[in-house]
């Protein structure tokens, strides 16, 4: 603070004991204003030939009223609902500086030698600390544990939704791939094609054992010239039929893949249709991977519509890769006909996020009590851990509280301005606030601990219970 800076604020603060001083339980007409309520003032300087503008962080008076009768709150959840003191957030930076103590000091004094009576001294100075420095609490009486997880989707044999559908205990998943000549385009250095194939190498090899694969492709045969759009369209193919997953003969029919000609969506979801429609009691499931929109003349929306009404009922999700405008509204149109995700993959962590959110669902479906045993310890361990978070935040901003305003009060002792009665009833207050908030601190703390194991003991027996009926 520059010379003339601190000149102007010592003039403020001889002005600010002139008021003080002349206040009194008696005074008519007086405006209360709590320290809280003050809003900052601003004010412009002349500094030489420029102006400053201070923004002050204390207010210029602290107003006693001693028609107060203050005292500190008898509960957790009242000290949670007080404001924050006007201090607090410098306080939590650091040790007050010497102007800082120095004008709270001043403050103090104020009151320690205005008319009023010993016991509003006492009342207006916890007051003061408590409009200066309360700390900002947590919370932690309005925690609430978050009781036992909701084992509601796992039935006799399986409830766990995909797209919102119950799943079977067959699964078909059937994928088919865009192998015409626009998958050859460079996106962040790799083609879409190399892109889609390492995704859907991933997904598949992670499948549970009960779940079969098929693999389609269209568009991998002639060009994108006139001539061959016979062709190409005509061109549909299971690389690798329904079966279960073998990594080996897998991988060998997906390196067989070279993108080259048209784009024929509508004819293959017909065929793929036909292929599942040959096996019954399953969820079948349809991933349609595509970066553009059909050029073979046909309508791929009434296709899945047609699919979804029949007796295969599939779960159609469609990905666009690195697609826009038109293209886009396309497929988006025959996943939302079919009541499926589409889902906008603009890059290769995109689509490995689709297939990995697939198989963590269809793994939730396969390994129910292991994903619920993992969600319920979670939920214990991060219920803990935020209990404990509190538990620690609250101690830490009471003793914080408690700390700063005894050092303030053992200041002003040393000045001989406040009798040893007044001294041992603010002193008594703050102490008594910590232990008596810190005492049902630790039995809430107790209680909601106990509640959290509790409720995992009960989800355990839940589990277990259904585990085994199974």
């Amino acid at each position: 603070m520059g010379d003339f800076l601190r000149m102007k604020y010592l003039v403020l603060l001889l002005g600010m004991l002139l008021i003080i001083s002349g206040c009194s339980k008696t005074d008519e007409g007086k405006t209360t204003t709590s320290v809280k309520q003050q809003e900052s003032k601003t004010e412009t300087v002349s500094n030489d030939s420029s102006e400053v503008e201070q923004t002050e962080l204390w207010p210029k008076a602290f107003i006693v009223d001693s028609s107060i009768n203050f005292s500190y709150p008898s509960t957790l959840s009242e000290a949670e609902s007080l404001p924050n003191g006007i201090w607090w957030s410098k306080i939590k930076q650091g040790e007050p500086n010497d102007t800082d103590k120095e004008m709270v000091q001043q403050t103090l004094l104020s009151i320690a030698t205005s008319t009023l009576s010993d016991g509003e001294k006492g009342s207006q100075i916890k007051r003061f600390f408590a409009e200066t420095y309360f700390p900002n609490l947590p919370g932690m009486s309005l925690f609430i544990p978050r009781g036992q997880i909701d084992l509601n989707d796992v039935e006799s044999k399986s409830n766990i939704k995909l797209n919102g559908r119950e799943m079977k205990e067959q699964i078909n998943i059937a994928i088919i791939l865009d192998a015409s000549g626009s998958m050859k385009q460079v996106q962040g250095g790799k083609a879409i094609m190399e892109m889609a194939k390492e995704s859907i190498s991933e997904f598949s090899s992670n499948l549970p054992e009960n779940a079969k694969v098929s693999l389609t492709v269209y568009g991998h045969k002639g060009t994108g010239s006139d001539q061959d759009k016979k062709l190409s369209c005509s061109s549909i193919e299971d690389i690798y039929p329904l079966s279960s997953y073998n990594q080996e003969s897998f991988e060998s029919a997906l390196n067989t893949i070279s993108p080259s000609g048209w784009t024929s969506m509508a004819e293959s979801l017909k065929q793929t249709g036909a292929k599942l429609s040959q096996e019954n009691d399953v969820t079948n499931v349809i991933y349609l991977v595509s970066d553009g929109k059909e050029t073979c003349d046909g309508n791929p929306t009434e296709e899945a519509k047609n699919l979804v009404n029949s007796n295969i009922n599939p779960i159609i999700n469609v990905i666009g890769l690195s697609v826009n405008g038109e293209d886009a509204a396309q497929l988006k149109e025959i996943a939302e006909s079919a009541e499926g995700r589409y889902i906008d993959a603009k890059n290769q962590q995109d689509l490995d996020r689709e297939f990995e959110q697939s198989n963590n669902t269809i793994d939730q479906w396969v390994n129910w009590y292991r994903q619920n045993n993992e969600e319920a310890i979670d939920q214990l361990g991060e219920d803990k851990q935020r209990l404990l978070n509190l538990n620690k935040e609250t101690v830490d901003n009471l003793l914080t509280f408690k700390n700063i305003s005894e050092k303030a009060l053992i200041d002003l002792n040393h000045s001989g301005k406040i009798n040893d009665s007044i001294y041992q009833d603010v002193y008594g207050a703050l102490n008594d606030f910590y232990r008596r908030l810190y005492s049902e601190k630790d039995q809430i703390y107790n209680e909601k601990y106990n509640q959290i194991e509790d409720s995992f003991n009960l989800t355990k027996e839940e589990m277990d219970t259904k585990y085994n009926n199974k």
